[in-house]
């Protein structure tokens, strides 16, 4: 018993081997109190950030951009691929197994024929199994294995990288939208006003009461809101079929653009108050971070699979079957057969192939190393100009505020006084002027504020708080 539970020890040890090349550390960074715990924060998944501003247009859109946007379906296709390809670098570890089946007809030659005394013709029918594998002695699959894995997961932080990107994008379209129909209802306004005052005027000059230059004036201001009008009209409808777009519609939608109703902008004044000190290690789960590291711990696996390609490798194949003259005997009596054999190959001589392709694997690592270290730099540019810019935006916002609200109160008082006799009509032409540039820049902050918080909510992965059906995976 003791001779076969050696070699059955020595069959395990060639089985399990030893594992080339360098096991993956995360690489040390020079990174905020607090971000030393990054892998422990939960990935993004699927939290429905956008909530905060609650718009349930806002809301309905992106959960329908999440089921008919094409770059989301290309990118869900891809972590499909990702998965097929693991399960292939991991069945490349298994021992693989199959049947054949064979039948023959022939003839002997008639020299043949004498001296054995048989007939001219003979039959031979077979059927058989076959088992092969290859002994992982330097743990060549396992490394691909490994790299196979780690894709797999890069190609499901891509994913999340689209679907967060595309979030960020309908928002924000959504805002601009929302931001153009105001100001072209600012500029409606603005050139209703200008119609009756050009209206008085034309009646005023007619009858000799006021100059020529005065109404000539009144009718520029007149004719550059109107253009202000068409222009945000044009801008509008390509708001509108770009949003279409985004939410996957067919061209026909895509073609009658976007006529959904929802919130007014002056009605998403309510901003989500940003906590003043946001940790860090948030930035763990922005899904391009996960991505690169999860590539760069495919390029050090794949190092050890090259250098695997310098030792020797066995492969181990056996059949087992039945071979028999006679189809009806072929699997009775002594027709049974058998065989086992091993192989053994060492590369020599390759012109210098196997050291180029583990040089050139050690490359690709350095590169993903490069390309990690510089998205976590990125992360942490990002998330700092995203909190800095929403303290000031919304500083600007409301200084734009107050300045909107100064100019309908100084263009209020022109006109009181203008029909007095205190002012001329130029002063007041002046006036509405400042006064349509000052509501217009009102609106444009009030984008601007919303666009900081969207961008907020990307840099961080999500936003900043942890949604209710995020899980650990690390």
């Amino acid at each position: 018993m003791r001779p076969c539970r050696c070699l059955y020890l020595a069959f395990l040890m060639l089985c399990s081997g030893c594992l080339m090349g360098p096991d993956y550390v995360r690489p040390k960074l020079e990174l905020p109190a607090g971000a030393d715990n990054a892998s422990q924060i939960a990935p993004f998944t699927a939290a429905d950030w956008w909530k905060l501003f609650g718009d349930p247009t806002l809301d309905r859109i992106e959960l329908e951009a999440l089921a008919y946007n094409r770059d989301l379906k290309i990118a869900m296709a891809r972590v499909e691929e990702a998965v097929a390809l693991a399960r292939i670098a991991f069945a490349d570890r298994l021992p693989a197994a199959g049947f054949g089946a064979g039948a023959a007809r022939g003839r002997v030659t008639r020299e043949e024929a004498q001296q054995s005394g048989e007939s001219r013709s003979y039959e031979s029918y077979e059927g058989f199994g076959l088992a092969s594998f290859e002994l992982d002695l330097w743990g060549r699959y396992r490394r691909l294995d490994e790299a196979a894995r780690a894709e797999l997961l890069s190609t499901e932080a891509a994913r999340d990288s689209v679907r967060l990107l595309l979030t960020a994008e309908v928002a924000s379209m959504y805002f601009r939208l929302r931001t153009l129909q105001a100001q072209t209802c600012i500029a409606a306004d603005q050139l209703a006003s200008y119609d009756k005052t050009v209206d008085v005027y034309r009646k005023r000059y007619r009858a000799g009461y006021t100059q020529e230059l005065d109404l000539r004036r009144i009718e520029a201001d007149r004719l550059a809101t109107e253009a202000l009008l068409y222009q945000r009209q044009n801008e509008q409808a390509k708001a509108e079929t770009a949003l279409a777009m985004l939410l996957g519609r067919s061209p026909a939608d895509i073609a009658q653009g976007f006529a959904d109703e929802g919130k007014m902008l002056e009605q998403l004044e309510a901003f989500p108050r940003v906590p003043e000190n946001i940790p860090s290690d948030l930035l763990a789960r922005r899904p391009d971070i996960r991505r690169d590291e999860q590539m760069l711990v495919a390029a050090n696996a794949r190092i050890g699979a090259a250098r695997a390609a310098f030792f020797p490798s066995i492969a181990l194949t056996g059949q087992y079957g039945f071979v028999s003259p006679d189809l009806e005997d072929l699997f009775s009596g002594n027709t049974n057969a058998w065989s086992i054999a091993a192989g053994i190959t060492q590369p020599i001589f390759q012109g210098g192939r196997l050291f180029a392709l583990e040089k050139a694997a050690r490359a690709r690592q350095e590169q993903m190393l490069a390309g990690y270290e510089m998205t976590i730099q990125n992360a942490f540019r990002e998330a700092r100009d995203a909190l800095v810019g929403g303290t000031k935006t919304a500083q600007v916002l409301g200084a734009s505020i107050e300045r909107a609200r100064a100019m309908r109160r100084s263009l209020e008082l022109s006109r009181k006084q203008h029909a007095r006799g205190y002012i001329s009509i130029i002063d007041v032409l002046d006036i509405q002027r400042r006064s349509l540039q000052a509501e217009l820049e009102l609106s444009a902050a009030r984008q601007t504020q919303l666009d900081s918080v969207v961008t907020l909510c990307r840099v961080l992965g999500g936003g900043w708080q942890a949604g209710p059906d995020e899980t650990r995976l690390y």
